[in-house]
């Protein structure tokens, strides 16, 4: 399988992150974030190629070679690995990681694969889920975070191990630092016709505060802690 998606999306999360990285508009999520971001995906002259966490071009990017990539990263996960709807620099080499999602129908449960490989990647969520937020590893944690909640959790556990990575090769690895982005757009328009368009930041932040972190048995604040913030974006504020 492919370690990238190529292409102009027209419609959902996918376009409206195109959107983001373009020219025009990279100075208004910039001014968003209090962060100058330099994107390296998706971008239009690389035909918004999203990329998967092992990826040879982007493993050479963010500086992990092979050894370490043997050791920490396939051992962790099998192979597809996640693929990250956006990967930007920030200051002091901080390498950030976007999942994106513009209605709440994009989050979807993870599905059932291959019986050794799905027991692979739960007990490596469920390994960062109990060093990060002291979650034990039990059949309902594991029913909510490996499965219901799976594309949240995987972007975790990964963060969780590239910051791994980078503290027993701290010579080789470029960033000093990963932030993870749950990016939230609000008032995607590409919706309209099907009438999901999530017209607030208020709707996303009850979701969150409401329902997911709740079933998760961690807070906001947990997660900042960790540095993994949840960001509601509204979308007239691009060109």
């Amino acid at each position: 399988m492919s370690n990238t998606s190529i292409g102009a999306a027209t419609k959902g999360s996918k376009f409206q992150m195109q959107r983001l990285t373009l020219p025009e508009n990279q100075n208004k999520f910039n001014e968003f974030m209090g962060e100058r971001f330099n994107w390296f995906s998706p971008l239009l002259e690389d035909k918004f190629r999203e990329y998967r966490m092992n990826s040879p071009i982007l493993l050479k990017e963010i500086g992990i070679p092979q050894t370490l990539k043997k050791k920490y990263l396939s051992s962790f996960w099998p192979s597809p690995q996640p693929q990250w709807d956006g990967i930007a620099w920030g200051k002091d080499n901080a390498l950030f990681l976007f999942e994106a999602k513009s209605h709440i129908s994009e989050i979807i449960p993870g599905r059932d694969g291959d019986p050794e490989n799905d027991k692979k990647k739960y007990n490596s969520i469920m390994r960062s889920a109990n060093l990060l937020f002291d979650i034990e590893d039990t059949d309902n944690n594991r029913e909510i975070w490996c499965k219901k909640y799976y594309q949240i959790s995987n972007r975790i556990a990964f963060t969780n191990q590239l910051r791994e990575i980078s503290k027993v090769s701290k010579s080789e690895v470029r960033y000093k630092n990963v932030i993870l982005i749950f990016l939230n757009f609000v008032n995607d328009m590409t919706w309209e016709k099907e009438q999901l368009t999530v017209d607030s930041s208020q709707i996303w932040e009850q979701h969150y505060s409401k329902t997911i972190l709740p079933e998760l048995g961690i807070s906001k604040e947990k997660l900042e802690k960790q540095n993994i913030y949840i960001v509601n974006f509204d979308l007239n504020l691009l060109v």
